[in-house]
């Protein structure tokens, strides 16, 4: 919540003796800006000498005390008739933490947050941009901060869309090597045939094409980080060479004779089992347990839940926006099986449709439907019968992620087959399909697609 929509008073007694860093933020209905407090008592009810006054008739004259100490925060229900519930029990005396949901009467819901100006502008001591107070988070910070500092290859292992980049992002920051490149090489966004080209370079004239050498990912980031996403989608028999690099710390260009050493951590990522495709034949146990030095594994969202509204806020601020309680409240209850990607993908797209920078979000719209043909067109008349048909393996994915992953699909194998029909001419390419030139170059780059190196495909 941004502070310059925020009101800061303070509540009468109980007064600190010295300034306080703690502050008490509550949300109430009908207000847009949150009443801050950071010392006494903030006193809510229904009669106007309030602090905080809300006009519900089974909400009390005077219903609760939020009392703030020096030792800590808590909530009060001054012996009310229709009480004050918190997680569906009815309480008396109530210690606040971090943020909580009070249920007033019958059903007025008030959001309380417990901060603290001091550790918001104290340096995070990991220095990681990880979101979240939950203990697998924090659980996950002090890994990060034992393993960091070493020289260690690490393997990160979650699901898509917890934010295995972000941790590896972190991981760089917090090493040696801060100041040094770090560079992401997606194995499975670039085509079977170039990754030995795009990993480990090439030399001029090493294939009909190569009009010039490559130094490839791992010699873009000599002396800095390679962060290896999705490394389980690396081909079999490419392993070896990978293996190679990770050991003895060398590589051999595509076309030359000898090898190049290089100095680079390594951190990998996977949302597989890399166990499973050991036992399936498709992964190298010897790779694995080179990769898998120093192990960290992301928590989904589901297993840390209490960081919703942390997480949401955050986005929200990113886009100058802020988040209602009743959003908070539904996006805290909804599945997310797409993980935190999905819950940012919602804040934003519920920012922007609600006004952009300095808007309050009351309601999460989820009624538009982006997706519809253009009127008097039908999908009908220009797709074969049975031709999106999705194959078992997307039935198994929850919605959200089988969608990305055949809209990405899609435009990767329309990339390709438009380069080739245009005879491997970027602008010929751009006027065919309607896309500006550079945009479709952006496209290209999105998907891992050199080129360059399609044209030497070509002639080869």
């Amino acid at each position: 919540m941004a502070d310059e929509d925020s009101k800061t008073m303070t509540a009468p007694a109980l007064r600190a003796r010295a300034p306080s860093s703690r502050f008490v933020e509550v949300v109430s209905p009908g207000t847009p800006s949150p009443f801050r407090a950071r010392e006494g008592v903030v006193r809510i009810g229904r009669e106007d000498g309030n602090e905080i006054v809300i006009r519900d008739p089974f909400v009390s004259r005077c219903h609760l005390e939020i009392r703030i100490f020096p030792h800590g925060v808590e909530a009060v229900d001054l012996d009310t008739k229709n009480g004050t519930h918190f997680q569906g029990a009815r309480i008396r005396e109530l210690a606040l933490k971090d943020e909580v949901s009070l249920i007033l009467g019958k059903q007025v819901t008030i959001r309380v947050r417990v901060g603290d100006d001091a550790k918001a502008h104290r340096p995070d001591p990991t220095g990681s941009e990880l979101v979240g107070n939950s203990p697998p988070m924090e659980r996950l910070r002090a890994a990060l901060g034992r393993l960091s500092p070493s020289p260690l290859t690490v393997l990160i292992e979650g699901e898509t869309g917890t934010g295995k980049e972000v941790l590896a992002r972190s991981i760089h920051a917090l090493s040696p090597r801060s100041n040094k490149p770090f560079v992401v090489f997606d194995c499975a966004a670039v085509s079977p045939n170039l990754i030995a080209s795009e990993l480990f370079g090439h030399l001029k004239g090493a294939y009909t094409g190569a009009v010039s050498s490559s130094e490839g990912a791992f010699r873009h980031a000599h002396t800095g980080t390679l962060f290896l996403d999705e490394v389980g989608e690396l081909p079999l028999e490419l392993q070896p060479a990978l293996l190679r690099a990770l050991e003895a710390r060398q590589v051999k260009p595509v076309g030359s004779e000898s090898y190049q050493a290089v100095d680079v951590r390594v951190v990998a990522a996977t949302n597989r089992s890399l166990e499973a495709e050991v036992e399936a034949g498709r992964f190298r146990k010897d790779l694995l347990f080179r990769l898998a030095v120093g192990r960290l594994k992301v928590p989904p969202l589901r297993a840390r839940a209490e960081d919703i509204p942390e997480l949401a806020r955050h986005f929200a601020a990113n886009l100058g926006g802020t988040l209602a309680p009743a959003v908070l409240d539904a996006l805290s209850v909804q599945p997310w099986p797409g993980n935190v990607r999905e819950l940012r993908n919602a804040v934003e797209r519920a920012v922007m449709l609600a006004g952009g920078a300095g808007c309050l979000v009351t309601s999460l719209d989820d009624d538009l439907d982006f997706d519809d043909p253009p009127e008097g067109s039908s999908r009908a008349d220009t797709l074969a019968p049975g031709s999106l048909v999705p194959p078992p393996e997307l039935l198994a994915m929850q919605f959200q992620d089988a969608k990305q992953v055949a809209v990405d699909t899609f435009e990767r194998e329309y990339l390709l087959k438009l380069f080739e029909a245009a005879g491997y001419n970027l602008s010929q390419a751009a006027r065919v399909s309607g896309v500006h030139r550079r945009y479709l170059r952006e496209l290209f780059k999105k998907h891992g697609l050199d080129t360059t190196a399609l044209r030497a495909l070509k002639n080869r």
